[in-house]
């Protein structure tokens, strides 16, 4: 018995439904606006724009590569203690909320930063930060991607190049990276591609001279009223976006590999630049989020609470936390529900279209659907069902994308034998096919809820001042001069930080991956 293609359709027209509704209809009307406007495209200031955005991405997703699979590489090659560990814990820099970040990396290398500072340097004026803060989010991705590549290649390869004289490097240069380069090309795209369409970070840490096309977009619907530049702006990104997420879609073809096992201990040049290169990627991807931690808790004289008897003492702070718990809670229930749908969908149809529709949400920026939802529906723009719309469409992605590899690794005769049994079809799903993919959503759910809950895009555009959530509130607080509304940030990008790490740690069934 295999899927059923007839099936799969039909379970799939919910979320089709739906990414017509919320993706589809808002882009086509944006494109509607801007497509005239071609003017925006030979405008300098424009162009100068889309050329700090394709150099930003393109220097982070580079840099990246020459530390992620110098790194992978020597993962897969040796035994290292608390591998399973590291490679775990990168996940938690993708569910990090955008403005904890930037918080880390201003306590840091800001103008006062605790490492800035006594070495004195000046970053401000820099796009020091803003590629520092790419690296903190895509680094991982770069890394666990490159890492399935290398697992694809055997050691046995490599071990025959060594035994005909080949060196370590030269083995590792002629035989493993071939065989891993498409994994570590659709790691590099996919960096560029986060780079290219991240928002928080470009918007506090980039400033007027280096902001982004997301920047630009955001500028111009949120205080100039220009939809129609901004929407050639989007068209602009979407047409590079698809060409992106075609490419990167086309390397992943090959699946994901399988740790090799009895690997040996690495000795002399490579412990050194396994541990040099784990310790660097530690530094990028975990320094800021200690430093938000240590920075609530500390104030220019010493160790204080008074940070966070402000933010508790603040009667907009229970506000601000039930409505990041409620929208969430609300996206989640709406993301499980249409992420699932469509990776049975997906599955039963054997259908690389809808597995690629399923990529898409994740690679159009929040920000610019918010502009497309302005457009396409404006008599909705200021109401809580297009918010939480939304939201589930942010999260569902993940869940689809977690959900499906499992379900493509089933043994179609565990479901053959429990139909032979007597099961019904809806029967031995529920006995067979959901506790064996189960550890799979809830690592898409987690994943999901995760971002969901530091969402900052889509909730600056769409949102009022009675639904602010933790990052309006964070992002208020920095526009706020004085060390103690730093203070107060820090403390309140620290609870934002607990609610995502403990959302995922609660949900995560240690299968959640984005692929």
């Amino acid at each position: 018995m295999t899927p059923a293609p007839r099936t799969g359709w039909l379970l799939a027209l919910p979320p089709l439904l739906f990414l017509t509704l919320l993706l589809a209809l808002p882009l086509t009307r944006t494109l509607a606006e801007g497509g005239v406007n071609l003017s925006v495209w030979q405008d300098p200031y424009f162009l100068g724009r889309l050329s700090w955005t394709l150099a930003q991405a393109s220097a982070s997703a580079l840099i990246a590569l020459l530390i992620g699979a110098p790194l992978a590489y020597l993962l897969s090659r040796y035994t290292v203690p608390g591998k399973a560990l590291l490679l775990r814990l990168l996940l938690l820099p993708f569910v990090t909320p955008t403005l904890v970040a930037v918080l880390g990396l201003s306590a840091l290398l800001g103008p006062q930063g605790w490492v800035s500072r006594p070495l004195g340097l000046d970053l401000e004026e820099t796009p020091a930060l803003l590629i520092l803060g790419n690296l903190f989010f895509n680094l991982p991705v770069m890394v666990r991607l490159a890492y399935a590549g290398f697992s694809r290649v055997s050691p046995g390869l490599v071990g025959a190049a060594r035994t005909l004289g080949a060196s370590g490097g030269r083995a590792a240069w002629t035989v493993a990276l071939p065989l891993a380069l498409p994994g570590l090309l659709a790691g590099a795209i996919l960096v560029f591609l986060y780079s290219a369409l991240s928002f928080g970070l470009p918007l506090a840490l980039g400033g007027e001279r280096y902001a982004t096309l997301e920047v630009e977009i955001y500028t111009l619907t949120a205080y100039q009223f220009r939809l129609p530049e901004a929407s050639a702006l989007i068209a602009g990104q979407l047409a590079l976006t698809l060409g992106a997420t075609w490419a990167y879609v086309a390397l992943l073809r090959g699946g994901t590999g399988v740790p090799a096992s009895g690997l040996p201990p690495a000795r002399g040049a490579a412990a050194a630049g396994l541990w040099s290169l784990v310790t660097l990627v530690v530094l990028l991807c975990f320094g800021p989020l200690l430093a938000v931690v240590a920075r609530g808790l500390l104030g220019s004289a010493g160790p204080t609470l008074a940070y966070w008897q402000g933010i508790l003492a603040d009667p907009e702070t229970p506000l601000l936390v039930g409505n990041t718990l409620r929208f969430g809670l609300f996206g989640l229930v709406g993301a499980v529900l249409l992420g699932g749908l469509h990776a049975l969908g997906a599955w039963r149809a054997r259908s690389r279209f809808l597995d690629l529709l399923s990529l898409l949400p994740l690679m159009v920026s929040p920000v610019s659907l918010a502009v497309g939802y302005l457009l396409a529906y404006p008599a909705l723009s200021a109401t809580l069902p297009l918010l939480i719309a939304a939201y589930t469409l942010l999260g569902f992605p993940l869940v689809t994308r977690s959900l499906l590899p499992a379900l493509r690794a089933l043994p179609l005769r565990l479901t053959e034998a429990a139909r032979t049994l007597g099961a019904r079809p809806l029967g031995a799903h529920r006995t067979v096919t959901l506790p064996l993919t189960l550890p799979a959503l809830r690592g898409g759910a987690a994943l999901a809820l995760a971002t969901v809950l530091g969402e900052f895009g889509a909730t600056l555009v769409l949102t009022r001042p009675e639904w602010a959530t933790l990052s309006v509130g964070l992002y208020d607080r920095l526009g706020r001069p004085g060390e103690r509304n730093l203070g107060e940030a820090c403390a309140l990008a620290t609870v934002l930080l607990l609610l995502a790490a403990g959302a995922f740690t609660l949900l995560d069934g240690g299968e959640g991956e984005v692929t």
